[in-house]
């Protein structure tokens, strides 16, 4: 499973804003500066961000964006619904009928057990997990990160 540049991009981002909780508005100059992302491409990103919900952005010289919620409400599988969608990993998991064979097909149950795998571990890491887990990791990796928190 390989997941999409928007999504590495988008969590790395929303990993800053978490990192900037309760101390303000950061800009998306800065964040891509932090981050070693193109502004161009945060700006494509931060409308999905806006649209979903789990940030908020500030107008004025002072202004910029800010999560809506604390980093310890925002699991990783809502970011990865907001930027993959919400369909599983194969069609037929999100809906069988799309597969005339789904009802006795073996990879079906593969893909329906890898499914629940998946989303367990995405909706059991919270931001807060994220940041709180940086003293063990390099800064800014986009390795996984492993904890528990609550849902957003």
């Amino acid at each position: 499973m390989k997941l999409s540049k928007r999504t590495r991009y988008g969590i790395r981002m929303m990993v800053e804003l978490a990192r900037n909780y309760n101390k303000g508005p950061i800009s998306l100059r800065e964040i891509a500066k932090k981050e070693n992302i193109s502004e161009k491409y945060l700006e494509q990103i931060i409308i999905q961000l806006k649209v979903a919900g789990p940030i908020i952005a500030v107008r004025g010289p002072k202004g910029g964006y800010m999560l809506s919620l604390p980093p310890s409400k925002i699991t990783l599988k809502s970011l990865f619904n907001i930027f993959e969608g919400t369909s599983g990993i194969v069609e037929c998991v999100s809906d069988p009928s799309l597969c005339e064979r789904s009802s006795f097909c073996a990879s079906h149950k593969i893909w329906m057990a890898l499914e629940e795998k998946l989303c367990e571990t995405l909706d059991s890491i919270t931001l807060q997990d994220a940041i709180n887990g940086e003293s063990d990791q390099p800064k800014h990796s986009e390795s996984a990160i492993i904890g528990s928190g609550k849902s957003y």
